[in-house]
């Protein structure tokens, strides 16, 4: 896996989720409830992205 460069967009994290009412998120990748507060979401992006194959 190569690294994106320097100049590239962030990506957007959040679509990988869906909103649920209750104020969490859910991802449409694994099935994983997240909160949505914090870096919480970034995190759960990052171990998907991860060269363990998530």
């Amino acid at each position: 896996m190569t690294d994106p460069p320097a100049d590239a967009p962030a990506p957007d994290v959040s679509l990988i989720y869906d909103e649920l009412p209750d104020a969490g998120l859910a991802c449409r990748v694994c099935g994983a409830l997240v909160p949505d507060t914090g870096e919480y979401p970034r995190i759960h992006w990052d171990w998907h992205e991860a060269t363990n194959g998530a």
